[in-house]
């Protein structure tokens, strides 16, 4: 592939990350769901050009966990977020979000446990450490005897 090939694709991945954005916030701002599908297609798209697109990944996982409640292929995307670019902490807070909806309560631990290493945001710092506690209530051998559901 020749510079002005990449040079395309480039352009391309980010125009399809950026119609990919804004029908996300379209179909949040109007409750469309038939928004949030064309933004998954969006993000697809944008991956197809440049599978190294981990900001891409990252915007689809959330999608998905977050308003199209397929938390499996949220912890499949925010992996390969993370994978690529280990500076988007945020993916693997994010995945202990899916992980959660998925009770794989050990896994969010570890993932909200990662983001209290990095992320910096007190809310979602917040977020990460109240979360830790109950989830460890929930799991078989805790403290309070308490079992999964």
């Amino acid at each position: 592939m020749n510079c002005l090939q990449r040079c395309v694709r480039f352009l391309l991945s980010h125009c399809y990350y950026l119609l990919a954005v804004s029908h996300r916030y379209f179909g949040n701002q109007y409750s469309l769901a038939q928004e949030h599908e064309s933004a998954v297609a969006g993000f697809s798209k944008a991956i197809a050009y440049n599978p190294a697109f981990a900001r891409a990944y990252l915007q689809r996982g959330i999608l998905y966990w977050r308003e199209l409640d397929h938390p499996r292929r949220a912890v499949l995307d925010l992996t390969m977020a993370y994978e690529l670019d280990s500076r988007l902490i945020e993916a693997r807070f994010n995945r202990g979000i899916a992980h959660q909806e998925l009770r794989e309560y050990p896994e969010a631990i570890a993932d909200y446990q990662a983001y209290l290493g990095e992320g910096d945001h007190p809310h979602w710092r917040e977020y990460a450490e109240t979360m830790i506690r109950e989830l460890a209530e929930w799991m078989p051998g805790s403290e309070d005897g308490k079992q999964q559901p």
